[in-house]
């Protein structure tokens, strides 16, 4: 018995595994990205603390790799210059993330 087929189905199995955990890997990406800008707009137009004390909620690779940019009653948060989420402060409801 040839073990050719028996290796093409594992490549393909194994292909298939690649580029399913990069698709779920860039979900959690855009994910994280959103939790941080509304995040860090809630603790600075909410709560009312200072961008310093926002910085330090997100420790880990979190802090490394997201890069925050605070603007007028808004925040952007931005993860490798690829995924970027804006979460905006409204008065009456507080920070979502704007589209």
């Amino acid at each position: 018995m040839s073990r050719r087929p028996i290796a093409i189905v594992a490549g393909v199995v194994l292909a298939a595994g690649v580029v399913y955990a990069g698709y779920q890997g860039l979900s959690m990406a855009r994910i994280a990205v959103n939790y941080a800008a509304e995040q860090t707009c809630s603790c600075l137009f909410v709560s009312g603390r200072s961008p310093d004390s926002c910085r330090r909620d997100f420790n880990g690779a979190a802090a490394r790799l997201i890069a925050f940019q605070q603007e007028d009653r808004a925040v952007t948060a931005s993860m490798l210059g690829i995924f970027s989420a804006r979460a905006e402060f409204d008065e009456d409801f507080g920070c979502h993330v704007a589209r």
